[in-house]
Formats: structure tokens, sequence, C-alpha cells
């Protein structure tokens, strides 16, 4: 497991190459600054919400929280790794945000004025060569083998621990396979069914979507606990959330539940984002 989180974790920061791009075009700062004041479309307003919904919900699916969770168990965490948790999150949360801004660029200078359909992931390939050559695709198809497959591997393992989890089965990443037998198989039948539904030719961007919208609707239900546990000083102690905490994360939780209650009747409206 080990060698898995360092080889796939790792290696997917080679989308790195991606931003390299991005800032290579040299889009004009005063079109950027001005994209990030809040403003709705003039017109398709609710396509426009069903992706907002899709984006927000994206940032925080479910299986993380579990996959998350399971692990800190596994690795048996003390409030000494507290320190080292809230850095992860910083600096993973601040870099994917760069990544996903560099996307939205190579979109908006290449892709758009191109009039290229981005319905594939590889799509990004080609303004990534175009500034940086044939060593730019090499580099950035690297790191989004290594970045889905190690999502891959998470989801997998995070239907294990849940599964696991809650028939009561023996679990972990700390036991041999013969010690947790259904867990192993259970990570490995996911897995390959997730294989077996791609090999069907059925659109992998689509198969995201839909799961993603679906993930949504049950986020209140994983979030809630979150919060309550969060702000128990029983629980946490000294750790407890703090006013500001608090009214922040119940705040989003409002976001959530509203993006929960909105999104299928959203994904009905746009035919699934297609207008």
């Amino acid at each position: 497991f080990k060698a898995i989180e360092r080889v796939f974790g790792l290696l997917g920061l080679l989308l790195i190459v991606v931003g390299v791009a991005a800032w290579k075009m040299r889009p004009d700062e005063m079109q950027m600054a001005a994209g990030l004041a809040p403003s709705l479309p003039p017109m398709d307003r609710t396509l426009y919400a069903y992706f907002a919904v899709a984006l927000l919900s994206s940032i925080m699916l479910p299986y993380e929280t579990y996959f998350y969770a399971s692990g800190a168990i596994e690795d048996a965490w003390t409030p000494r790794h507290v320190r080292l948790n809230r850095l992860i999150v910083i600096v993973g949360f601040a870099l994917g945000s760069l990544l996903g801004v560099a996307l939205m660029v190579l979109g908006a200078e290449f892709v758009g004025p191109r009039s290229i359909e981005a319905t594939l992931p590889g799509t990004v390939t080609l303004a990534v060569g175009s500034e940086l050559g044939r060593t730019g695709v090499i580099v950035v198809l690297a790191g989004m083998c290594f970045a889905f497959a190690g999502a891959a591997i998470e989801t997998a393992l995070c239907c294990a621990y849940n599964l696991s989890q809650f028939f009561g089965w023996p679990w972990g990443k700390h036991r041999e396979p013969r010690q947790a037998p259904r867990f192993v198989l259970a990570w490995i039948v996911v897995f390959l069914l997730a294989a077996a539904i791609v090999l069907t030719g059925v659109d992998p961007i689509r198969v995201v979507e839909y799961s993603i919208v679906f993930s949504v609707v049950i986020l209140p239900l994983t979030y809630f606990p979150l919060m309550a546990i969060s702000r128990d000083p029983a629980v946490m102690g000294a750790y407890a959330n703090g006013p500001v905490a608090n009214t922040l994360g119940w705040a989003y939780f409002v976001l959530i539940c509203l993006a929960a209650v909105t999104a299928i009747p959203l994904l009905v409206m746009t035919h699934g984002g297609q207008g």
C-alpha cells in the first residue's frame, strides 16, 4: 500500500505540466481576474446551474470521506496528526484549484477558439502539446494515467471498506489477504466490474457525470454527521470546531442541501447537461 500511495500519488503530480502550458499561453490577466467575480450567463441559466451543482459535488464526493476515515482508523491517527492533515488538505485543495484554473485557461485559449468538442479527457493533451510539444504530451498523458488509476484504486478500496464495515467483515490493509478474504475479494470484484463497464464502450465522461450528480443527493447524509461530531467537545475535546468553523461549515451544509434537492430536476431538465 505504501508503494501504491507513493507511486500513484507522487507521479500524479506530473499533471502540473497543465499549469505550465496554461502559463505559456499568456492569458489576459485582467480577463482572468474578471472571471473570478460571480455572475450569471445571459441565457441557458438552467444548464449553468446543472454544471454548478455537478462541479460543487465533484469537490466533495461521499466516497472520499469514507476512504479517508478508514485510512485514519488503519493508521491509528492521533491528535499529533492534525497539523499534517491540515497541511495536506490546504496544499492539496490549493493545487487542485490551480490545476482547475489552468484547465479553464486551456479551454478558453485553445479549445474554444478552435471549436473543439472536449468530450474526452485526452483533449487536454492537444492544448499542452501546442505549447510544450511531444514531451509535454507524454508527461500529461503519464500524469493522467497515474491520476485516473489512483482514483480507481481509491474507489475500489472504498467500496470494500463500506461493504466490510456494514456487514462486520474483517477489513484493512494491515491484514493479510487470508485474514480478510471478503475485504480483498470485494475490492477486486469492484475493480473488475468497473473495467467491464468501460469495455462495453459506454461514454466514461457520461458515467462520471451521472455518478457525481447522484452522489450529491446523498452528500448531506455524509456531511451532517461530520459537522455534528466535529462541534461536540465531548468527542473532539480541545479540537472541537469554534464559532468561525461552525458558521462556515453549516453555511456549506445549506449549500449542499440545495444542490442535493435540485440535482435530479436539473439532470432531467438539461437532459444530462446536453441543454
